[in-house]
């Protein structure tokens, strides 16, 4: 007889439709409950969720409860743990899934064990690198959900997953019907028969085993008196159910010979995955990505090096606004699947996350500017990464006169914006306070070509000048680099690349969106709107060429209006294209949305068919061939449309060129034949609709459950924002080196950290003139230092940061994107320093200096 192992436990959404106060209401009742049940009961045990947050949240409440836990967790009663939140898996970065765990279990540690289990049940997917995640946080198995195909990925629920590489691999246990398949748990013949039974008869055709089955559901209470029903369910069933753990069920699967698989699960077959769902709520989307990038490329780092020279902040300052990060990146919070009043919390903790962000990095800069007695026309500018940097930076600086020029680097005016004088304005003195007129000045964005030693800084001395910046107006409506070339010709952009010509290269379309906050889904018989230029503009400048487009075009407004084909409101938008020396092509769209229940992509057309497409992914990348949608319905539960994740690049491959994009604003792209687009927004009026032309049947999101309400977004239409989306494109030969297109990346990623000491204007930083002077000197002296350099290395630092546990040392994590192994010259990288291999939470590993593809390796460092 089978063998049926049942887990109680809880799946606690922290915000969905309703919001994270909402829940905490709940956990008071509910997890008070499951403390007070297993005190009864020392054989009972429950497993909360897979997240700390939530137990943090509750404790708020109820700290005396503390000891009550602690014993809890410590008898093996209550499995807590291992991540912050239960995160999204696709459009976070792989740091920030490492930071989900490094904190997560960094807090658990006031409780005791945590689970060690990457336990992520709802998750819409998972990318293909996410064994290399949880090995790198010390664990060796996951359990999940959806996105899995059985009899094409692998034949049983429960298996071996490997990475990219092949190297990194953890054990699954698939819960092929959910995390819910054995709740509201009944010693009744109808559940039994009518639920339990019929659920094992499901998952047997694919296994031969034993049988895991969860039993709890959403925000669901512990169960009663769980031994006692399962030995009464054991007189109405066929199998043989017993009370076990998820470490139970992995003892077992461990014993067993497991087929193993490499790459991601992002098929809608045992459940809705929600292919198109990168693209809902995209003002919210681009702030979690921008913010991601600020704390690991910029704020870390920074921390880093203050720290080294003697300027002290706490390490919870990050931790806290990493939390405010992760709380937003729970697998609905960041896919947006949410109500309008979930968001506008999503959007507050956003807000209160970049603002720490924003007053570490003034205080440091501010206290070191202080130090070194800055003068005002000087400028301090800082690099992050320990490599040199040799290129430009763009910086703020702030004159009396509309230009400046620096000693010892090249400088150029980008844009420069007057402020004008003031009257009466209180002068505060030594000899008393006295009204004068503050005189004008100028807001200058400068490009400064210069070079910057590794994880330091430099001081650049400038002098202001009278002499307004070069601009000179272009006769043609061209760009003209080496090999590529941009013109605008009768409403289109075409590129010129190596004497081929890519005709209507750049293009914005736009079309109806019938979708919900979980997918896009087109109107019926509607095709796609091109939206073609009208107005063309080129510049020359001393460093760049600028070609400034604009159009517009009357679009329906509304649902109705679309179906009624009525054209009544103006859209405007505007591409603004830049090609800088070595023929770098930079660009930005702008548009303010005007328009309901719409999607808008760029268009980027290729001279050929695109053969596939190869998407970044959390160190790596990963090809993609678009798969046929004949007859998905026999299969699948939405169509499984050939729409995708990537992080930061995508390259769309041909015969003869690979076409590479970047952004740091949206990570949902589509090709097919010659053309790839990449999603702007978005827009939709409703979390979840019935019938889809991409989701056909229920609606998502529980709107037409019996006593269910159809649940209006209107924040989720965007309705006036402004969208500003930026990137950056190369033209390749298909055998271009994977190397090559991430130190691409890398040079685009890496911040513009400046700061000038001055008396114009106290708030260009909010807490500028509140920051104190420190009293100690610190560790620096001169116009330039580096606390960390690498030189000419050829290395990839995936994550710089300072050590949780030990305040005396700093994190530094390597990843080797590409296919080959890398031996890292450590003893050349860290002369004179102590370095230790440990994993992600800081725990000791034998000591290695290679890296396998597409792998990671961390270093602790004295």
């Amino acid at each position: 007889m089978t063998n049926v192992h049942i887990v109680n436990h809880t799946h606690w959404d922290r915000e969905w439709y309703f919001t994270s106060m909402d829940a905490l209401v709940l956990s008071d009742q509910l997890f008070s409950d499951a403390i007070d049940e297993l005190k009864k009961n020392p054989e009972a045990s429950f497993v909360l969720d897979g997240q700390l947050s939530i137990l943090d949240d509750y404790l708020l409440l109820y700290p005396e409860r503390l000891e009550d836990i602690k014993r809890l967790v410590t008898n093996k009663q209550l499995f807590i743990g291992p991540w912050y939140t239960q995160s999204d898996a696709f459009f976070t970065t792989g740091e920030a899934v490492l930071r989900n765990a490094m904190i997560g279990i960094f807090e658990s540690k006031k409780y005791g064990e945590y689970m060690p289990i990457g336990y992520l049940p709802d998750t819409f997917g998972f990318n293909a690198q996410i064994p290399v995640i949880l090995k790198e946080a010390g664990f060796e198995s996951a359990i999940m959900w959806r996105g899995l195909h059985l009899n094409q990925h692998v034949h049983s629920p429960y298996f071996k997953w490997s990475s990219l590489n092949n190297q990194a691999t953890v054990t699954v246990l698939n819960l092929p019907q959910g995390y819910g398949t054995g709740m509201l748990l009944e010693p009744t013949t109808e559940f039994v028969e009518g639920r339990l039974d019929p659920a094992i008869d499901f998952i047997k055709q694919y296994t031969d085993g034993d049988v895991l089955i969860p039993s709890g559901n959403d925000q669901l209470a512990i169960i009663h008196d769980f031994s006692k029903k399962i030995e009464a369910i054991n007189q109405l069933g066929k199998y043989d159910y017993q009370v076990s753990t998820y470490q139970d069920f992995l003892e077992y699967a461990n014993q067993q010979e497991l087929e193993v698989y490499s790459g991601e699960f992002r098929e809608p077959v045992l459940a809705r995955v929600h292919k198109t769902i990168g693209s809902v709520r995209m003002d919210l989307k681009t702030m979690i990505f921008q913010l991601e990038d600020k704390l690991i490329q910029r704020i870390e780092p920074l921390m880093v090096l203050a720290e080294k020279i003697g300027i002290h902040l706490s390490n919870r300052l990050l931790m806290l606004a990493w939390k405010k990060l992760l709380e937003s990146q729970a697998h609905d919070s960041l896919a947006g699947c949410v109500s309008d009043s979930v968001a506008e919390d999503i959007r507050h903790r956003l807000k209160e996350a970049n603002e720490i962000c924003d007053s570490i990095e003034n205080t440091i800069l501010k206290q070191l500017a202080d130090y070194l007695a800055l003068g005002q026309h000087e400028i301090l500018v800082v690099n992050t990464s320990p490599n040199r940097f040799k290129g430009f930076k763009t910086v703020t600086v702030l004159s009396s006169k509309p230009n400046i020029r620096f000693f010892e680097a090249e400088a150029v005016v980008i844009h420069q914006e007057f402020v004008a004088s003031r009257e009466n304005i209180l002068e505060e003195t030594p000899a008393g306070n006295r009204y004068i007129t503050e005189l004008g000045y100028y807001i200058l964005t400068i490009e400064l070509t210069c070079e910057l030693p590794g994880l330091g800084y430099k001081v650049f001395a400038f002098e202001e000048s009278e002499h307004d910046r070069k601009q000179f107006q272009c006769v043609e409506n061209k760009l003209s680099g080496n090999d590529v070339t941009i013109e605008f010709s009768d409403g289109i952009v075409n590129l010129n690349y190596k004497g081929i010509r890519f005709r209507d290269f750049l293009s914005l379309v736009e079309e109806g969106n019938s979708g919900d906050t979980y997918d896009f889904s087109p109107f019926k018989d509607e095709t796609e709107k091109i939206l073609r230029f009208e107005h063309c503009e080129c510049k020359v400048e001393e460093n760049q060429q600028k070609m400034i487009l604009q159009g517009k075009m009357e679009l329906p407004k509304t649902i109705a209006d679309r179906k009624a084909n009525q054209h009544n409101t103006s859209f405007a938008y505007q591409l603004i294209l830049v090609l800088k020396e070595n023929d770098q092509l930079f660009g930005s769209i702008i548009f303010k949305n005007s328009i309901m229940n719409h999607r808008v992509r760029l268009q980027i057309k290729n001279v050929q068919e695109f053969l596939k497409a190869e998407a970044g992914l959390p160190f790596g990348m990963i090809s993609r061939e678009n798969q046929s949608l004949n007859n998905w319905e026999e299969t699948y539960s939405e169509m499984p449309v050939n729409v995708n994740p990537f992080e930061k690049i995508v390259s769309g491959i041909s015969k003869d060129y690979r076409l590479s994009f970047f952004t740091p604003d949206s990570k949902e792209y589509e090709y097919q034949a010659d053309k790839l687009w990449i999603t702007l927004l978005a827009t939709t009026d409703s979390l979840g609709k019935t019938d889809l032309l991409y989701r056909p049947g229920r609606a998502s999101g529980d709107t037409t459950k019996k006593g269910h309400i159809m649940m209006d977004t209107p924040l989720a239409q965007q309705l006036d924002q402004e969208v500003c989306f930026t990137f950056a494109l190369r033209m390749d030969d298909p055998s271009v080196q994977e190397k090559v297109l991430h130190q691409w990346k890398s040079r685009l990623l890496k911040p513009s950290i400046s700061y000038q000491k001055q008396t114009l204007n106290y708030f260009v930083h909010r807490i500028d003139n509140k920051i104190q002077s420190l009293d100690v000197d610190l560790s620096v002296q001169g116009r330039e230092y580096s606390m960390l350099d690498f030189g000419s290395a050829e290395v990839f630092v995936s994550s710089l940061h300072r050590s949780y546990y030990d305040s005396s040392a700093f994190i530094i994590r390597f990843e080797n994107p590409t296919s080959a192994e890398v031996c890292l010259p450590i003893r050349d990288l860290f002369v004179g320093k102590k370095v230790t291999r440990v994993n992600a939470v800081e725990e000791l590993l034998p000591y290695t200096e290679n890296i396998t593809p597409y792998g990671i390796t961390t270093f602790l460092i004295k």
